[in-house]
């Protein structure tokens, strides 16, 4: 009888790549969109700017922080593009982590193959809850050790298996005190109307039955196929609509970010000795504000040229 001793694929820790690993938190680093999560990316918008959209900001945290006492458990920020959704998500998560408030998200981006489908969202998150909250590990990965196909699976069953009965059993053993925060961006990013639509229900369908205190924010368009997710009877129930083409002093703040950034231009700018200090005429600073219409996108990138 003939030997034959097939290759070891080449090693990423230990004698094994991370997705051959039998620990199951390592298998799970494979799995991972790191840009879905950290911090900004290139392309990606920006955080919002200082002393802006501060109103809408003040709603949506005093949301998060009673939400788990009142009947809306989920709350979708939707408006056209350039609202400055995105802008609004990421500032959400940094005055969530200043308050010690476990925000675990997914920033879908149409043009990053690593961030635009569903494969990745399960994995992604239940990284961040693990490193947020190290006791869920010791839950969790035997799971994935069990099954190391498990990312395999439906989007249902990963949610389940990895998130939904694992948060169920970590607060039957530790009570939290505040509630986990889901936060989804740019839902209507994702590739296929049917995986959009998927991840809302599968998401919603777990909140609603209110065994957990988690509480998720949703991000997106106000396409057809997303309202018609949320309008689900279950869904919303539990829902809390936040439209930024409603004011939210839009106005305010698009006038006192092109004023500072007009300032910042007069300061800096490497012909800043010949631009007139009157420059650029308050007239013409409001027509660029009517004409963007409550949306940052316009005023940036006037600014930008």
């Amino acid at each position: 009888m003939v030997r034959v001793t097939l290759p070891i694929p080449p090693a990423h820790t230990g004698n094994l790549p991370l997705y051959f690993h039998p620990d199951g938190f390592k298998h799970l680093q494979a799995h991972v969109a790191p840009t879905a999560y950290a911090s900004q990316q290139d392309g990606d918008a920006p955080k919002c700017h200082p002393n802006t959209r501060t109103a809408i900001l003040n709603a949506i945290m005093d949301w998060v922080l009673v939400a788990a006492m009142k009947l809306q458990w989920i709350l979708w920020i939707n408006g056209a593009a350039g609202a400055g959704k995105s802008a609004i998500a990421r500032s959400v998560v940094d005055l969530c982590l200043e308050q010690q408030i476990v925000i675990a998200r997914f920033f879908f981006f149409r043009t990053d193959p690593t961030r635009n489908t569903i494969q990745p969202v399960v994995a992604t998150l239940v990284y961040q809850l693990i490193k947020s909250i190290p006791a869920l590990d010791s839950i969790i990965s035997p799971k994935i050790q069990s099954d190391p196909l498990i990312f395999k699976e439906s989007l249902e069953t990963q949610f389940k298996i990895l998130i939904f009965e694992s948060l169920r059993q970590f607060f039957e053993e530790s009570p939290f005190e505040k509630p986990i925060v889901f936060l989804l961006d740019g839902v209507d990013e994702c590739s296929g109307d049917d995986n959009q639509a998927n991840v809302i229900r599968t998401i919603t369908e777990f909140v609603a039955e209110k065994s957990v205190p988690v509480i998720v924010i949703f991000s997106s368009r106000a396409e057809p196929q997303l309202q018609m997710a949320f309008n689900s009877p279950k869904v919303d129930n539990i829902l809390r609509r936040l439209p930024l083409d409603s004011d939210y002093r839009a106005v305010d703040d698009i006038r006192l970010f092109l004023e500072d950034s007009f300032t910042s231009i007069k300061n800096t700018h490497m012909f800043r000795s010949s631009i007139d200090a009157n420059w650029p005429a308050p007239l013409l600073v409001q027509e660029i504000v009517d004409k963007s219409s409550n949306q940052f996108i316009y005023a940036s990138v006037v600014i930008k040229f």
